[in-house]
């Protein structure tokens, strides 16, 4: 056999090898970084980020919205933060309205052994909301709602992300493309009379409705018993989002 066939062969496994390792290692290494942060490309209890952002969504959205009622959104203090909240995560609400530069702070107990669904910026399209003017069409079928979310998570500015947890910072946010910006399956909804929407349009009455969701999302791996800061901050023009959530983990 051809010696110099050899130390061909020799040579393109070995750059292969190399070119596995150096991925292993920078995917092990952004792990590192974001130790309390699952990886966006991994699958929580058999669901993707992009599931998940619609299940918060639809979770949200379910819940009345308005003083007295139980849509977490419209408060700070984290009542109302469990309602609806079962299974293997947990959702925490983000606020409604426009949040100074200084900050809000947003409270919430979570039970033990619960991943923890963050939103930073998100935008969705449903086809029971008026759509802006600026796109180019209204959310009647997957295609057009995916157009339509898309559009508006665009707006979002990729280097005004920050997020930590813990005081430790999640690396990787501002990445081109960034890998914490997902977008979701088309999925079907149902709001109650005083609902969420209302926020933005009174015109919106109870019923069943599909949306797209698009934006930046954290999923926080189970964190141990006792007091946690998650902080999140996030752009649009015209609109700053600055949040601390103070998480209480315990019980059941």
């Amino acid at each position: 056999m051809d010696r110099h066939g050899i130390h061909w062969r020799l040579g393109l496994t070995s750059l292969i090898i190399g070119m596995v390792l150096v991925s292993i290692s920078r995917t092990a290494c952004a792990q590192s970084q974001n130790p309390e942060v699952v990886p966006p490309q991994q699958v929580v209890e058999g669901m993707t980020y992009g599931q998940w952002s619609a299940a918060w969504w639809g979770w949200m959205l379910a819940l009345p919205y308005g003083n007295n009622l139980p849509n977490p959104t419209f408060y700070s203090t984290g009542q109302h933060c469990s309602a609806n909240q079962s299974g293997p995560v947990w959702f925490l609400a983000e606020p409604a309205l426009g949040t100074p530069s200084d900050g809000v702070v947003e409270q919430c107990k979570v039970p033990t052994g619960r991943y923890i669904m963050v939103p930073l910026l998100t935008a969705e399209c449903s086809n029971l909301e008026p759509s802006p003017q600026f796109i180019p069409s209204p959310c009647t079928d997957d295609t057009s709602c995916r157009v339509c979310a898309k559009t508006l998570a665009n707006m979002i500015i990729p280097s005004s992300l920050k997020a930590s947890v813990d005081g430790v910072r999640v690396s990787a946010l501002t990445r081109t493309p960034s890998p914490f910006r997902v977008q979701s399956p088309l999925f079907f909804f149902n709001i109650p009379e005083r609902n969420w929407f209302t926020a933005e349009a009174d015109s919106t009455r109870a019923g069943m409705g599909y949306s797209v969701s698009d934006g930046y999302w954290l999923m926080i791996k189970p964190l141990s018993p006792g007091l946690h800061t998650v902080h999140v901050e996030g752009a649009v023009p015209g609109f700053l989002e600055d949040v601390t959530y103070q998480i209480s983990v315990g019980g059941p």
